[in-house]
């Protein structure tokens, strides 16, 4: 087989791999996971409570962004993590974060009420 058959071949096989798997981020992402456990969404909890979850990291998973209504709460390491938000309804998302603070895929939702 000559030198060009085999890169062609080469870059065919990357090509394949790379539709197979997806991007790298992807990739990264699909082994990261959160999961809020506690509260439960539905509750009703008093100010301040503790959020409580999983977090099994992938390759480039570091830390999780906390986010309150929309609005970013804060980046944290901490579980759990003290919550301390005005009475109400409110929506709190966990999404998985790169140590530079890029987004990766998956993110965990509840809402409680804070009486």
């Amino acid at each position: 087989m000559s030198i060009r058959k085999t890169g062609a071949l080469v870059a065919g096989m990357a090509l394949a791999a790379m539709s197979l798997l997806g991007t790298g981020a992807a990739w990264s992402a699909e082994k990261t996971s959160v999961k809020i456990t506690s509260p439960k969404s539905g509750a009703v909890v008093h100010d301040p409570f503790m959020l409580r979850y999983i977090y099994h990291k992938g390759p480039r998973a570091n830390h999780v962004h906390v986010y309150v209504d929309g609005t970013l709460y804060k980046p944290t390491h901490a579980n759990p993590i003290r919550m301390d938000i005005p009475k109400g309804k409110h929506v709190i998302v966990l999404k998985a974060a790169t140590r530079h603070h890029h987004l990766l895929g998956p993110k965990s939702r509840v809402t409680v009420t804070v009486q």
